[in-house]
């Protein structure tokens, strides 16, 4: 029996019919029917047991495994000495004997990765790059196939937050040089194609990220967003910009977060600044949805239907819940590039089994890149502690609008700051006192202020990042 869902009272709201006249039930065209027809499913199999979840997932990797060493030259190679292996002896043992593929690997193998003979049936293909931000980017081929999933996995999450189409969308995100501007941004008729295949929705509006915050504040105040999405650093500008200038946005009903690691410090200033919600997700340019924030706790279920997720210690082995390890992805559905045990980069933590009911994997924390991890003298990494939110203006006075830690050595960690104003020397050795503390290491402290710290790829921003050879 499948329990009660907060993701079914999304289709309380009536799809579209094209059949005039004829409203209840809705008579949709193809795509939409074949979009009802995925979220029915993906309804269904949430609630599935986890070994039923995972069989399904094996029996559809297996199909791009074999796919992978039959057309795809960079598999061929890497798995020349496999043995041929039937669809019984596809267990998850035996997908964890086989090579990591890293971005470093996947990146040198260029053309290498893609198919040599896609089934037609998978649809057009299409370009997709990584951000670059750790490095060359990783170039990769989509499908409508792997497309569509894509837009059923946005509905499902659009249906787990129970959200209301007939409210405003608004996102402050990365766009080209010449594009989204204020002090108007860039408007569209709905909230795109996840949504109105089926459904009618209110206007989404867009804005640069590198607006000002008093640019996104007169925006923000104009468009008056139901749901407003964007990258947990500029979020946390905004709110402690909101806060300081005792500004009130109106009728927004949740935060919605994307493209960096959101920590519970930034949840309560969210909540502080704005009294919403904050709903994130885990994702990836390589292969879509990973991991999607639970309508019911803050943590993470794995999107089991579009991938198989590992987590791994240095050493390749699984970790236990609750051990932090290495993000490793297989994609179920890419055929034409297909993804097999490769590594992100990222770190993230397995969870116990979710109360909510459902039985997909629970992520509990993701932790961010490997070059996110500080580095010890005695060799050892770990994800540093920089500290709570208005930790130094308790201690100094001094409001910081922005920060970055970079560590330049194994000795050495600058920290680069905008204030609203120059430490005095007092303050300052105040100031390294704490980052030592909460770094754990006597580390040699360099304060930088600057009149704005820019973020990387993509208007994504790192609070830490390690520059030392590993």
């Amino acid at each position: 029996m499948i329990p009660d869902s907060p993701g079914a009272l999304m289709l309380n709201q009536v799809p579209r019919s094209v059949v005039p006249g004829i409203t209840f039930p809705a008579l949709p065209d193809a795509p939409a029917s074949t979009m009802l027809a995925l979220q029915y499913q993906l309804e269904a199999s949430q609630w599935m047991p986890a070994a039923t979840i995972l069989d399904r997932q094996l029996e559809q990797l297996h199909r791009v495994f074999e796919h992978a060493r039959r057309t795809v030259p960079y598999y061929a190679t890497l798995y020349a000495g496999v043995a041929t292996i039937g669809r019984e002896g596809f267990t998850l043992d035996f997908l964890r004997t086989l090579p990591i593929s890293s971005r470093a690997m996947v990146q040198k193998a260029d053309e290498q990765m893609r198919s040599q003979a896609l089934p037609p049936a998978h649809g057009k293909t299409f370009s997709k790059t990584t951000s670059g931000s750790t490095g060359q980017p990783v170039k990769l081929l989509a499908t409508d196939a792997t497309k569509l999933i894509w837009l059923a996995l946005t509905l499902r999450d659009h249906a787990w937050h129970q959200r209301d189409f007939s409210r405003r969308l608004g996102a402050i995100k990365w766009a080209p040089r010449d594009s989204c501007h204020p002090p108007d941004g860039h408007r569209e008729p709905d909230w795109g194609a996840a949504v109105n295949v089926l459904y009618d929705s209110a206007p989404a509006a867009m804005l640069n990220v590198t607006a000002t915050l008093p640019e996104q504040v007169a925006w923000l105040l104009r468009e008056k967003p139901g749901y407003l999405i964007s990258y947990p650093s500029n979020l946390a500008a905004l709110a402690a910009y909101c806060i300081a200038q005792k500004i009130i946005l109106p009728g927004l009903s949740e935060v919605r977060t994307i493209g960096e690691t959101l920590t519970p410090a930034q949840r309560a200033l969210f909540r502080a600044a704005w009294d919403a919600p904050t709903v994130d997700l885990y994702s990836c340019e390589e292969i879509g949805y990973i991991a999607l924030q639970c309508p019911e706790h803050e943590h993470y279920h794995v999107q089991s239907e579009n991938l198989l997720l590992e987590i791994v210690d240095d050493h390749g082995h699984p970790c236990a819940p609750g051990e932090s390890g290495r993000v490793l992805v297989s994609s179920l559905h890419n055929f034409a590039t297909p993804l097999l045990r490769y590594e992100l980069g990222d770190h993230a933590v397995f969870g116990e089994a979710c109360p909510c009911g459902r039985h997909l994997p629970v992520i509990t924390k993701v932790l961010g890149r490997t070059r996110n991890r500080l580095i010890l003298p005695d060799g050892r990494s770990e994800f540093p502690y920089l500290g709570e939110h208005g930790q130094i203006r308790r201690l100094t006075g001094v409001r910081v609008q922005a920060f970055q830690f970079v560590q330049h050595s194994v000795e050495e960690v600058e920290v680069k700051l905008v204030t609203d104003r120059v430490f005095t020397p007092g303050e300052a050795d105040q100031v390294i006192r704490k980052v030592q503390e909460n770094l754990g290491h006597p580390f040699r402290i360099r304060l930088t202020h600057c009149a704005a710290i820019p973020a990387g790829a993509r208007g994504k921003f790192e609070e830490f990042v390690s520059l030392v050879e590993r």
